[in-house]
């Protein structure tokens, strides 16, 4: 046989590996700390951070946030098996922690009792609501809307007037948004918050293997000791769904809508700390979209979160 010119064999393919090699992109990130993750095999979740501390990333199963949506938590649909978005066991201080199948129905009758009679403090101490999660007003939940209660988020319009007014929130069924862990005491940061990643700041996710990211904000906090958390509409684009759930049934994945569920396997949640714009702050998928977009560029766009993600995975 005869045999090919070096030129024409060798030559191409040498060029073609040192072309690549000259765009191989560096991810420049390396270990930050570990984040305490209960959702985490192991307990923890590494998260990584770019030399300049510009940058902070991990990877993690999203779970699904519904606060801030109309149709969130409701008194009559406590499980959320009608068109509640979730389980009212999730807004209450304990989250029904610990409690059998009698203590949970006693736990709704107990809420259904409270609500029926206008909430009277006593009534009210025994459901656990959080008002953290469900605002208050003259010492109860604010006024339910549609039949649904109202939802907070940390993230919301600046100089708040009425707690009570849901248009003050972040809607985690229209707008893209990941929670991080808030600081376990008042005298005591996060490590999100020691290396000043908070709520409102730009965030970048992507499944691994997609080919474009999706554009977020830290919309809220959660507990300390979890991570691994995006609203409705940031999980629904992850995952390539186009209408909205119909309940909390569906958000899990329960029968019957047994793998339909919303949670995300596993995605890349890169974070772009002290970005956020306290004034007027980043809550339309407008303004997330073209303010995030330019700083990944910046940052090294998909090429460099691939780079990362490869990394992270080895």
């Amino acid at each position: 046989m005869k045999k090919m010119p070096f030129s024409r064999t060798v030559l191409p393919a040498l060029l073609a590996l040192l072309s690549l090699s000259a765009h191989a992109v560096d991810c420049g990130m390396s270990l930050s700390f570990k984040q305490k993750d209960g959702n985490a095999k192991g307990g923890a979740t590494a998260v990584w951070s770019a030399s300049d501390q510009a940058s902070l990333l991990f990877v993690e199963g999203l779970n699904v946030n519904t606060d801030g949506t109309r149709r969130s938590y409701s008194v009559g649909d406590f499980w959320g098996e009608k068109t509640a978005l979730n389980n009212l066991c999730n807004a209450m201080s304990d989250a029904c922690g610990g409690l059998d199948k009698a203590g949970l129905r006693a736990r709704r009758i107990a809420t259904e009792q409270a609500a029926a009679a206008g909430w009277p403090a006593d009534k009210l101490a025994q459901t656990r609501i959080a008002s953290s999660i469900i605002p208050f007003k003259d010492g109860k939940p604010c006024p339910a809307v549609d039949g649904f209660l109202v939802s907070a988020t940390a993230l919301a319009k600046p100089q708040i007037a009425d707690r009570c007014d849901i248009e003050n929130y972040l809607d985690a069924l229209s707008t893209p948004a990941i929670v991080i862990p808030k600081n376990p005491s008042k005298v005591v940061q996060s490590e999100f918050a020691r290396r000043n990643a908070r709520v409102g700041d730009l965030v970048v996710t992507m499944v691994p293997g997609a080919a474009e990211p999706v554009f977020a904000v830290v919309g809220d906090t959660g507990p300390s000791g979890e991570l691994g958390e995006g609203s409705i509409a940031l999980n629904g684009r992850l995952l390539d769904k186009s209408a909205a759930p119909a309940n909390y049934l569906e958000v899990r994945g329960k029968p019957p809508y047994a793998g339909r569920g919303w949670t995300v396997p596993k995605a890349a949640v890169l974070i772009f700390p002290g970005s956020r714009d306290s004034a007027n702050p980043y809550m339309s998928t407008e303004r997330i979209d073209t303010a995030a977009a330019q700083r990944f560029e910046t940052w090294g766009g998909v090429q460099r979160l691939k780079a990362c993600v490869a990394a992270y995975l080895k």
